[in-house]
């Protein structure tokens, strides 16, 4: 049965996102209740301009209810609004009760990078590695399919991977695909678990099936693996480079991979070396982005040059996913610092159009989140209902809590459409 992927993008993130982190799971998703918060118009929740660039995702969907077979691979690629995947974790968790857990998905070792990291899964090294995210795309480590990527040249080095269940999802896997940088001078891995290695090696000279992709199948699910650099050839392998982490099940059902990066705009994507390439191996059917947050964070916002960036990343996604739907998301109301203190940001209006006008002009769906939270300087009854952090920027747990509700929301109301019109 052919994949199903979704992709969404947002940018930015801060280290409180962490400490709330831990508690953004604690209630089930239907549990979830918002109704005091008058300023969200709720009216508003919907997806725009979807009348027929939705139906061939829709389709994927109602085939899934209807046997219960196959997968849908959902991607969700964004700044740091996504790295501590609170919102995109709401939006996994729900769909996935709904419609099947075929896995976790796509992960990264952020805390190996020294960098914030999702509370549903945790990893630890022996050592230091050297560690790059998109943004900053002038040094020379390249980018891959993550928006991040870790090297070290340790022979002794080893990652620690365990992934926690959730309320109602389990989340053991039985595959495990590893994108790392192959060839002559790189360093083998073994793949071990709680009680056995080696349980599979990865060959570094092994290209024949993937320039970058390395995958091992297990004979019954498990939640723990440790990754071992291995040197079979001394004279010539010294490194270790790491650009993400696939971990599957075998059932039916949604495969939510999140692509976070914190500070990231659409540049930073397009302009990060192996992204695009190592990104078609996800095989993406829905594609939804959220960026804009950087780009209209600061003065000096420039729309045509955004615009440009935005149609750049885009082409680039259709023509690594041909078959993919695509559907963007608007950057969220936000303030910015001034000699007064934090003030509304008037940039994140235009930003929004640009989007918009980006959708309308290339037939593709969006969600208004900015509309949606109540428009021009509503994160300050956000954050007086303690649904925001203090920079006016960042959301609380419960805030992208709210935001993952709404998207499901949105999303399921234009699917239920899609049925009833068949």
């Amino acid at each position: 049965m052919k994949k199903l992927i979704i992709i969404i993008i947002i940018l930015f993130a801060v280290p409180f996102l962490n400490k709330c982190a831990g508690t953004a799971f604690a209630q089930t998703p239907d549990s979830l209740s918002y109704k005091q918060f008058t300023f969200i118009n709720e009216n508003l929740n919907k997806i725009e301009n979807d009348s027929s660039s939705l139906h061939f995702f829709y389709k994927k969907m109602y085939e899934l209810q209807e046997t219960k077979k196959g997968r849908v691979d959902i991607v969700h690629i964004g700044d740091s609004h996504l790295q501590a995947d609170l919102l995109s974790g709401t939006i996994r968790q729900k769909l996935q009760l709904k419609f099947g857990n075929a896995g976790r998905g796509l992960i990264f070792p952020y805390h190996v990078a020294k960098s914030n990291e999702p509370t549903t899964y945790k990893t630890t090294t022996n050592t230091v590695w050297d560690a790059k995210r998109n943004v900053f795309y002038e040094n020379p480590l390249p980018i891959g399919v993550s928006g991040f990527t870790i090297e070290t040249k340790d022979l002794w080095a080893e990652i620690n991977l365990t992934v926690k269940d959730q309320p109602g999802l389990g989340y053991s896997f039985t595959k495990f695909t590893l994108f790392q940088e192959k060839g002559l001078h790189n360093y083998d891995i073994t793949i071990c678990d709680a009680v056995n290695c080696e349980k599979g090696i990865f060959k570094s000279i092994d290209t024949a099936s993937n320039a970058f992709i390395s995958e091992l199948k297990f004979d019954k699910p498990i939640n723990q693996i440790i990754l071992r650099n291995k040197d079979t050839d001394t004279l010539n392998q010294r490194t270790t480079r790491i650009y993400g982490m696939m971990l599957e099940n075998d059932s039916s059902g949604i495969l939510y991979d999140m692509i976070g990066v914190n500070g990231a705009e659409y540049r930073h994507y397009v302009k990060s070396k192996y992204f695009m390439e190592q990104f078609s191996y996800l095989n993406a059917d829905l594609v939804i982005v959220s960026l804009g947050t950087n780009e209209a964070f600061s003065a000096g916002f420039d729309k045509a040059l955004f615009y440009r960036y935005i149609d750049t990343l885009i082409t680039n996604i259709k023509i690594a996913s041909p078959n993919a739907s695509i559907l963007l998301t608007t950057p969220a109301d936000s303030f910015r610092k001034s000699r007064k203190g934090r003030v509304k940001n008037p940039d994140m209006k235009d930003a929004r159009l640009t989007v918009i006008n980006y959708c309308l002009h290339h037939n593709l769906p969006y969600w208004d989140l900015y509309e949606i939270m109540g428009g021009y300087g509503s994160m300050a009854k956000w954050y007086t209902a303690k649904l925001s952090a203090k920079d006016r920027v960042h959301f609380s747990g419960r805030g992208y809590q709210i935001q993952g509700d709404l998207f499901y929301k949105a999303l399921m109301n234009g699917f239920e459409k899609y049925v009833t019109a068949k």
